[in-house]
């Protein structure tokens, strides 16, 4: 795949993991499978909260984004970099699809969304490939935290 479309392939990519991207992934499962509206709060609160935190953490780490390294980029960027809160929240999309058995029949379909939308980033110079592992780590953490304590 040439260059251009990959770039334009990796921008929709981090637009549907941008928060639009994710109030849109409430409505369409709401659409295709309709759950109770409590279990959809839920997941509003599953993803905001650890992506929060993970902006939190960034400022403990203060890691630069490749764009503050001087290095081109193709996307406009602010803050800091470590954790990827585009994969923090993709994590924690496909985690609590995997756990809600009204719709866990299609989660096979976000098995690998952490991972591409980590691609996105790094192809985009948003983050480095440490940013997006972070990213995940620590999603799947607070999904294992949030089934420990049972905010499910």
């Amino acid at each position: 795949m040439p260059g251009a479309k990959r770039t334009f392939l990796a921008h929709a990519i981090s637009m549907l993991a941008s928060w639009w991207g994710i109030i849109c992934s409430v409505v369409l499962v709401y659409l295709i499978h309709p759950i109770p509206i409590n279990k959809a709060y839920g997941f509003i609160i599953w993803v905001l909260a650890p992506t929060l935190a993970g902006e939190a953490v960034k400022f403990i780490f203060r890691r630069p984004r490749p764009v503050m390294r001087g290095e081109p980029v193709k996307v406009k960027t602010y803050g800091y970099s470590f954790p990827s809160s585009h994969t923090v929240a993709a994590t924690m999309v496909a985690s609590w699809i995997l756990i809600v058995p009204e719709i866990r029949w299609w989660s096979w379909l976000f098995l690998l969304w952490p991972l591409i939308v980590g691609w996105s980033r790094v192809w985009l110079r948003a983050h480095d490939q440490i940013d997006v592992w972070g990213g995940i780590i620590f999603g799947a953490v607070c999904a294992y935290l949030f089934l420990l304590f049972g905010l499910v």
